[in-house]
């Protein structure tokens, strides 16, 4: 007899997620907004943070952050779900909605953020995977094969790790086609495609709203978020363990979102205005296809896996980092190079022996 026998079976084929800091001078492989804060804005939230009370428990559910998140949305406080970053409402999700008796499967288009399907397979969920067509883009038919019976269906717009935008009229199709099926649609990179958001506060019911703070400059607050129905948002809270978000992050996002987001906004349009640089530098790299990029991500193929790993260490020696793709499905030979700063963008091109301006 052992305490083993009463793990999760689930557990035995799910890997660990636990990637080592870095410490290269240009981090482009996280998907993070590059742009530093202001020394003013910093000062400013130095002083935020004297003023906590820090011996005393933050708000249960963070019910200041949430209204300013709902008038941002036009939509009710009640309807907004804070979590510990996307990563903890992916579990909320897959914990409220995995337990009925038809026990509905996930489905998720792949390639595409791997905490899915992580998730899911911690918690026992079938996960149904529909391979992206060659072009990236959604597969209709093989979509419309694997949702019925689904319980959830996470759609990610833009995608990570392809910074594709799928079909927005597709999409829609789908939601009013499959109402059994709760679909999520995760627009953690929606601010670098302005106007490309499909969230609408008088939309159906089994629509749901995620996004993060994480990938607009406050990665380091782990503060995501999503907007669902009333009776879905409250079985999420049901779930959620009271002050899953300290009252630090609660009080730097609400700063922020109110105080500074003239300055957010400054930074997220400086970093749309790089995505074209490094396009263009991308571009002048001989034998690569680049895939259209919308989110702060730009994905880039070669011509085989072995030019793809001697570009990722030839870059890796100048001190940029970026992400190796070549062993995910459909992504043979790729690497996905997040968005940097000008000085990230000068050491890329540098590397590259490439132009650096547009």
């Amino acid at each position: 007899m052992s305490w083993r026998r009463h793990l999760r079976p689930t557990l035995a084929e799910v890997s660990v997620y636990d990637v080592a800091p870095s410490t290269a001078p240009s981090r482009m492989h996280a998907n993070e907004c590059p742009e530093p804060w202001p020394e003013r804005v910093r000062e400013a939230l130095a002083e935020v943070v004297r003023g906590l009370e820090l011996n005393r428990y933050p708000d249960t559910s963070g019910r200041t952050l949430r209204r300013v998140l709902a008038e941002r949305h036009g939509c009710e406080p009640q309807r907004v779900v804070l979590g510990n970053g996307s990563d903890e409402v992916i579990n909320l999700l897959l914990t409220a909605l995995s337990g009925g008796p038809e026990r509905g499967h996930l489905v998720i288009p792949t390639p595409t953020f791997v905490m899915y399907a992580h998730v899911a397979r911690v918690l026992g969920v079938e996960v149904r995977e529909v391979p992206v067509r060659d072009d990236l883009e959604l597969d209709a038919r093989a979509m419309r094969a694997a949702l019925p019976g689904a319980a959830v269906c996470f759609l990610a717009r833009p995608n990570n790790p392809t910074s594709s935008l799928w079909s927005a009229s597709l999409i829609r199709e789908l939601i009013a086609a499959f109402p059994d099926t709760v679909f999520v649609i995760d627009e953690a990179y929606a601010a670098y495609d302005p106007g490309c958001t499909l969230w609408d506060p008088a939309g159906p019911d089994n629509q749901v709203h995620m996004a993060t703070l994480s990938k607009v400059g406050l990665a380091g607050l782990r503060v995501g978020y999503c907007i669902a129905a009333p009776e879905l948002a409250g079985a999420l809270n049901k779930v959620r363990h009271p002050y899953n978000i300290s009252q630090t992050s609660i009080a730097l996002a609400e700063t922020v979102l109110t105080r500074f987001a003239d300055v957010q906004a400054a930074m997220i349009a400086k970093t749309i205005e790089n995505r074209g640089r490094l396009v263009a530098i991308l571009s002048r790299v001989p034998e690569v296809e680049l895939f259209p990029a919308h989110g702060n991500l730009v994905l880039v193929r070669f011509r085989d896996d072995a030019r793809a790993h001697a570009v990722r260490d030839q870059l890796a020696a100048a001190g940029v980092r970026v992400k190796d793709l070549t062993r995910v499905a459909k992504l043979a030979a790729c690497l996905r190079i997040s968005v940097g700063t000008d000085e990230d963008l000068d050491r890329l091109a540098g590397a590259l022996g490439v132009a650096s301006t547009l």
